[in-house]
This record gives structure tokens, sequence and C-alpha cells, in this order.
């Protein structure tokens, strides 16, 4: 897309353009890539897209195009660059303060609604470490029919906060925001807690995509062995004063083993839930009564 090169850019030349260019930089699906960075210049649908094809580009278009193209081309989250992301149908604001919702996290919301229908009212559930809130907002979402439902979000970053909070307006949904460090809390959790941690050790971090250098590390891995957020949840339940009922938490590959190690105590039964890649992401259970 140079502008030595052709005088006339039009909506066709760069999506060819674009396809070629992201797929010799090793950028996932090229051709959806391209089309999303147009779709959101032109500030159209991708079916409004396929319908002006011979619509030629601005300059100020193609100068909008050629920094957001520089940008993914070095590999900055797509998510990121447009400044939102899609998780369980409904939009996020994000940006890198928080991490990207990703598809395999649905699988913890499935599981979470499913044990709801089962329950009477009322709800009180908690969501450590909300991010952009893409958990206690979905479930908040979906449960708006509840009566007597509380969501509480806690996260670490004041500027997390911040996002969560935006798009808990935006879905016009009721949410407690915290600021704490899991670590230091002092108040004894209650009712359901639901949990994504950073759950990648900091071996494996140094190992990541270029795309999730992007992403806060806080959020990814607890510079240990990936272990230390569940070990800190399960102590907090276990505490004589905690009146948790139920607990559901993602967990990253390979970890189920260690983690049912840590809440084997607190529940009779512990379940496991497998993501649509067949990978046991979701472990949940409730909490004895004798605790």
């Amino acid at each position: 897309m140079s502008a030595q090169g052709k005088s006339i850019w039009t909506v066709v030349d760069i999506i060819r353009w674009g396809t070629e260019y992201f797929g010799a930089k090793g950028v996932d699906s090229p051709r959806l890539t391209i089309e999303l960075l147009i779709t959101d210049v032109l500030k159209c649908t991708r079916l409004q897209l396929y319908l002006m094809h011979d619509r030629p580009l601005t300059e100020k278009e193609l100068s909008i195009l050629r920094e957001t193209c520089s940008r993914r081309a070095k590999r900055e989250p797509l998510q990121y660059i447009l400044g939102k992301a899609h998780f369980y149908g409904l939009e996020f604001d994000i940006s890198p303060a928080v991490l990207i919702p990703r598809p395999e996290t649905e699988t913890l919301i499935d599981t979470v609604l499913k044990y709801c229908e089962s329950i009477p009212d009322p709800l009180h559930i908690i969501d450590i470490g909300t991010g952009s809130g893409c958990i206690a907002i979905t479930l908040a979402h979906h449960l708006q029919h509840r009566t007597n439902t509380v969501i509480q979000a806690v996260d670490v970053s004041t500027e997390a906060l911040e996002i969560a909070k935006k798009n808990a307006q935006t879905h016009k949904v009721n949410i407690i925001f915290e600021h704490a460090d899991l670590f230091q809390r002092e108040h004894p959790l209650q009712g359901i807690v639901v949990s994504n941690p950073p759950y990648i050790s900091i071996g494996e971090y140094a190992q990541l995509e270029p795309e999730l250098t992007y992403e806060p590390k806080v959020a990814l891995t607890d510079n240990a062995d990936g272990l230390a957020f569940y070990k800190k949840i399960s102590d907090l339940i276990g505490y004589s004063d905690s009146s948790v009922h139920a607990f559901f938490l993602e967990l990253g590959y390979g970890q189920m083993e260690d983690v049912e190690n840590f809440f084997a105590p607190l529940s009779q039964s512990l379940n496991k839930v497998h993501d649509l890649s067949g990978i046991e992401r979701v472990l949940w259970g409730e909490v004895n009564t004798a605790l």
C-alpha cells in the first residue's frame, strides 16, 4: 500500500494486498484481518464491505489503514487495535490494560449458568480477577431475570476496573466492583466464586506467541508455577469464616490434577468440564457444609 504505487486503491485492492501482506508476516487469518481493519476504517459491516468492492479509499482512510496494518504486522492483537472484543454474544471495550476475552472462557460461563439454574434465589457471585468484566457482566446479563442477584467483581488493577465499569454501563447491568489484591484481601469470600486467574507459569510465559506479550503480564502469569492463585483461592474458601457455596475455576492445559489437589479437601465431589477442543478447562464443586 505504498504511496509510490497505485494512485487509487479500492476495497478489493486492499483486501488482496492485505491478505498477501499479513500472510507473509505470519498473522493468523490474514484475509479476515484485513477485512476487519477495513470495516473499522469505513465504519461498515463485513457484509456491506462485499457490496462495495469497487469503492476507492480516500487518502485519509488509507493513512489510517496504513497505521493499523503496521501495528498488526508487528503482531499487536487485532482486538487492541479495534478497541473491542466479542465474548458470549456480547461486545466489550478492551485495551492493553485487560486480558482479551477468549472463546475457551465461554465454557466457564456455560457451566456457571447451568449450575445457577439448579439453585434458588438469592444468588451471590464473586468474579475474582475480573479484567474487562466479561465474566461478571455476561453472567449478570444472563441472570437479569433472577431476583436478589448480587454480582461482585474484584481486580487489583484500577485501569482494568475502569474498563469493566464502562462495559457494565454499556450492557446496563449492576455490578459491585472492588479494587483489591487477592493475596491481601481481608474480607472472606461468599456465595459462588468464579475465576479465570493468571495460570501461565513464568517458564511458559517466556515462550508465548508475540501477540500475548502485548497483554498485561499480571493477568497471564503468577510469576511462579501458574498455580499460586488456585492455592490462594482454596485457602480463602477454607477459612472458617468463609461462606462460599460453590466455586468455578478456569484452568490451563494440564493443570487439572494439581488444582484438584488444592480443592479436594473443600468438596465431596469435584467436577471437570472440557472445552470445545477437548481440554479439561473448568473445575467446579460445591463446598462441604462442614467447613
